[in-house]
C-alpha cells in the first residue's frame, strides 16, 4: 500500500502514543520503508534518528548500529540539508554506539576504537568538551578487563570540564563507582556515587547507581545501606530484558549478603526474560549470577529441588532442578566467557565467571524482609503475632502452614498501609506457597500480589502475576471449582474480570485489544451484557492507533455482540429500555468511530456517530456527549458537509458551563467549519471569542 508525504506524517505522528518494544519498533520500521520508496530523505533521517533512541534505551541496541549507521553517512554526505540539532543528536548518539560495541563479542575490537577515535574527532572539530569522550574511553577499558587504565582515563575526566554532550550526573559516577569496586577501593567508590543515589538524572537513574553500588555497601559493612539501595534498584528494573545486567548485580547482592532463597526467587522470576536478552554481555551477565546462586545450592546437596518459571507472552519455560539448570548455566557462561576473551585477547570474563561461581557472603546476613527484620518496638500486634507465627511454623518444619501464614502477613501489611513490605512479602508468600503444593492458596496469593504492584505503579510485574493466575486456573486440581465465567477460587475474581485487569496493565497496544476481547466473550456466556459492551469498547480503543485488518476484525466481532444485545444492526438505534445499557451502546460506537477514522472510512465513522448522538444526548454524560459533537463535526467537514460541521460544534459548545475558558476543541472545529463556508469575518470573532490563534488552528 502506498501512502502520500502527508499520510506517512500522520501515520509518524501516531507512533508516539504507542508503547515501547516491538510494537514501535515495527510501526516505526514501517514508516522508514514508505519514506524510503518515497525518497523523503530529511524525514527518512528524522525517523531513523528517533528510531535509534527508541532502540538504544528500549532493550534492541543492535537495531540502533543500522540506523544510526544510515544516518551519520547521510549527514557525512549533505551536512547541509540537516540542522545543528541533529548534528548534536548525532554526537549524543555515538556515546552510545561506543558504549555498546564491545558488548558483542562478534565485533572486533578494531572496530571499536575507531568508533572511538572518530568520535573523539568529532567532538574536536565542534568545539566539544572531551568529558564525554574521556569517560567512553574509560567504559571501553573497563569493558576490555583493563581497570587501572579505565580509572586512568576516568581521573582525566574529572579535570575535564562538563558540557551538554556529557552523561548524566548519575551515569558519569556509575561508570567510576564500578572500576573502583573492581579495584578494592571501596569508600572512594561509596564517596563518588552515594551523592547520585536519589539525584534521578535520567532513566537509567537512580536504580543503575544504587545497583553499582551494591558490593561497595557489603565490602565496608554498610548492610542496611545495601539493602535499600537494592530495594530501589529492583522495583524500576524488574520484568525487563533491557535490565538484565542490573538484574545481574541484584541477584549477586543475594550471593553476597547470606540471601540464597532471595537469588532463587529472582532466577525463577527472571529467566525467561533470557530470550529477549538485548546483548551477549548482558546474557553473560546474567547466566553467571544465576549459576553462581545455583552453585550454592548444589553445595548445600540441594540439587535435585524443582525449579518453576512464570507465563511470560503466554509462554512458560520447561520445570527443571537446580543442578539442571546450574550445569546448563555454567557452560553457557564459560561459551561467552571464552567468546569475550577470545576477542580481547585476555582472560578477564574467564575470570570474573570463577570467581562468581565460587562466590560467598561477604560478612553477616543482611535482612531483607519483613520476616528477617528485627521488629519496632511499636509494631502493629496484628503484624507482628503473625510474623512470629511464621518463624514458628518455619522453625518446626511446618512449611504449608508457614506459607499460608506468610500470605496472611502480606494482607496485614497491606492494610496497614505499609505497601512495600506488603509487596515483599507477598512476592515471598507466593512463592513458598507454590513450593508447598498449595495451589488455591498460591493463586489467591498471586491475585494479592497483582494488587500490590498495581498499587506501586509496576505494570509489568502485575501483568505477569495475572497471567501465572490465568496458567493456574487451568490446572487440574483447580478445574472443578470453577463454573463458566467465573474463577472458583476464593480470593480471585472471575476470569473476565482478569483478562480486563490484565489489559489495563498494557495500555493502547494489542496485546491490550485481545484481553479486552477475551474478557468481553466471558462476560458475554455469563450474561453481564454491559460488562460484555464495555469490554469490547475498549478492545476497539485499545487498537485506534493500530492500521490492519485486525482493527477491522475486531470491530466486526463487537458489532455482531452488540447486534445481538440491541436486537438491531450495530450502526442504528435501540428501543431498550435500560439507560445504561442504550448509554454503553453509544459509548461503544464513539469508540468504533475512532477506529474508523483512523483506518481512513470517515464516512462511516460520521454514521456510528450519528448512530450514537440521540442515546448521549438523552442518557449520556455532557462531556462524552461533547466529545462526540466535537469528534462529528470534524467528520463532518472532512465530508465537506460545513454546515452539520457548524452544527455539532455550536452543540458542543453549548454544553460546557463557561465555554470561554473550556472550549478548545469545540471552537477550533467552529473556526475550520465557519471557514468552510466563507464566513471569515464570523470565523476571526469565534477566535477572538475563545482566545485561539493560527497556530491552534495548525496544531
Amino acid at each position: 500500500m502506498s501512502h502520500s508525504e502527508q499520510e506517512l506524517r500522520t501515520r509518524y505522528q501516531k507512533t508516539w502514543s504507542l508503547p515501547g518494544g516491538p510494537v514501535l519498533f515495527a510501526a516505526l520500521e514501517e514508516v522508514i520503508r514508505h519514506a524510503d520508496a518515497l525518497e523523503l530523505t530529511e524525514f527518512a533521517f528524522e525517523v531513523r534518528m528517533r528510531a535509534t533512541d527508541v532502540y538504544a534505551l528500549g532493550g534492541a541496541p543492535s537495531k540502533s548500529y543500522v540506523t544510526f549507521a544510515w544516518c551519520l553517512a547521510a549527514y557525512d554526505r549533505e551536512p547541509a540539508r540537516f540542522g545543528g540539532h541533529d548534528h548534536h543528536q548525532l554526537l549524543w548518539q555515538f556515546k552510545w554506539m561506543v558504549g555498546g560495541l564491545s558488548d558483542f563479542p562478534e565485533v572486533p575490537l578494531a572496530r571499536t576504537l575507531a568508533l572511538l577515535e572518530d568520535m573523539e574527532q568529532r567532538f574536536k572539530r565542534g568545539g566539544h568538551s572531551m568529558h564525554a569522550v574521556l569517560q567512553h574511553r574509560g567504559d571501553v577499558a573497563h569493558a576490555l578487563g583493563d581497570p587501572a587504565r579505565a580509572q586512568h582515563w576516568y581521573e582525566e575526566m574529572n579535570r575535564t570540564r562538563r558540557d551538554d554532550l556529557s552523561d548524566c550526573s548519575g551515569c558519569v559516577p556509575g561508570s567510576q563507582v564500578r572500576v573502583l569496586t573492581e579495584l578494592g577501593r571501596y569508600e572512594e567508590a561509596i564517596r563518588i556515587g552515594e551523592p547520585a543515589r536519589t539525584s534521578g538524572g535520567c532513566e537509567r537513574q537512580p536504580h543503575a547507581i544504587n545497583s553499582d553500588l551494591l558490593l561497595a555497601y557489603l565490602h565496608t559493612g554498610r548492610g542496611s545501606d545495601a539493602a535499600e539501595a537494592h530495594r530501589i534498584a529492583y522495583r524500576a528494573i524488574r520484568g525487563e530484558a533491557k535490565h538484565l545486567a542490573e538484574l545481574a548485580q541484584n541477584v549477586m547482592f543475594c550471593v553476597h549478603s547470606g540471601n540464597p532463597e532471595r537469588g532463587l526467587d529472582l532466577v525463577e522470576r527472571h529467566l525467561p526474560l533470557l530470550e529477549q536478552v538485548p546483548t551477549p554481555l548482558d546474557e553473560l551477565e546474567f547466566t553467571s549470577a544465576a549459576a553462581a546462586v545455583l552453585t550454592q545450592f548444589e553445595a548445600r546437596g540441594e540439587g535435585g529441588r524443582g525449579l518453576r518459571f512464570p507465563t511470560v507472552a503466554g509462554r512458560r519455560l520447561p520445570d527443571r532442578t537446580v543442578a539442571e539448570l546450574a550445569e546448563e548455566l555454567r557452560t553457557r557462561s564459560r561459551l561467552l566467557a571464552d567468546r569475550f576473551d577470545a576477542r580481547n585477547g585476555n582472560d578477564h570474563h574467564g575470570r570474573l565467571l570463577a570467581e562468581r561461581l565460587a562466590a560467598g557472603p561477604l560478612g553477616a546476613p543482611v535482612p531483607l524482609s519483613v520476616f528477617e527484620r528485627r521488629l519496632p518496638s511499636g509494631e502493629q500486634d496484628a503484624v507482628r503475632q503473625l510474623v512470629e507465627q511464621v518463624a514458628r511454623q518455619t522453625a518446626a518444619g511446618e512449611s504449608a502452614a508457614a506459607a499460608r501464614s506468610q500470605a496472611l502477613v502480606a494482607a496485614a501489611l497491606q492494610d496497614a498501609g505499609r505497601k512495600r513490605e506488603a509487596l515483599e512479602a507477598a512476592e515471598q508468600a507466593v512463592r513458598a506457597l507454590a513450593r508447598a503444593g498449595l495451589t488455591a492458596d498460591t493463586a489467591a496469593c498471586h491475585y494479592l500480589l497483582a494488587q500490590l504492584y498495581l498499587e506501586d505503579n509496576q505494570q509489568e510485574p502485575a501483568r505477569a502475576a495475572l497471567l501465572e493466575l490465568l496458567e493456574l486456573l487451568e490446572l487440574p486440581e483447580l478445574s472443578g471449582l470453577l463454573e463458566p465465567g467465573t474463577a472458583g477460587v476464593p480470593g480471585v475474581p472471575s476470569r473476565p474480570d482478569l483478562h480486563r485487569e490484565i489489559a489495563r496493565t498494557y495500555g493502547y497496544h494489542p496485546d491490550a485489544a485481545e484481553q479486552h476481547l477475551l474478557a468481553a466473550r466471558g462476560y458475554g456466556a455469563a450474561g453481564r451484557a454491559r460488562a460484555q459492551l464495555e469490554s469490547y469498547r475498549h478492545a476497539v480503543e485499545a487498537l485506534t492507533a493500530f492500521e490492519g485488518p485486525a482493527a477491522l476484525d475486531t470491530l466486526a466481532e463487537a458489532d455482531a455482540a452488540v447486534a445481538a444485545l440491541t436486537g438491531a444492526g450495530a450502526s442504528s438505534g435501540s428501543d431498550a429500555d435500560d439507560p445504561g445499557l442504550l448509554t454503553a451502546v453509544a459509548e461503544f460506537r464513539v469508540a468504533a468511530a475512532g477506529l474508523l477514522r483512523g483506518q481512513g472510512l470517515v464516512a462511516e465513522a460520521r454514521d456510528r456517530l450519528l448512530a450514537a448522538r440521540p442515546a448521549m444526548e438523552r442518557h449520556g454524560d455532557p462531556g462524552d456527549l461533547g466529545e462526540l459533537l466535537t469528534l462529528l463535526s470534524e467528520a463532518h467537514l472532512a465530508l465537506a458537509d460545513p454546515p452539520a460541521a457548524e452544527e455539532a460544534a455550536r452543540a458542543a459548545l453549548a454544553l460546557l458551563d463557561d465555554p470561554e475558558d473550556e472550549a478548545w476543541e469545540e471552537a477550533i472545529a467552529l473556526v475550520h467549519a465557519l471557514r468552510a463556508q466563507q464566513r471569515d469575518q464570523e470565523a476571526t470573532e469565534a477566535m477572538d471569542l475563545y482566545s485561539l490563534d493560527e497556530d491552534d488552528l495548525t496544531d
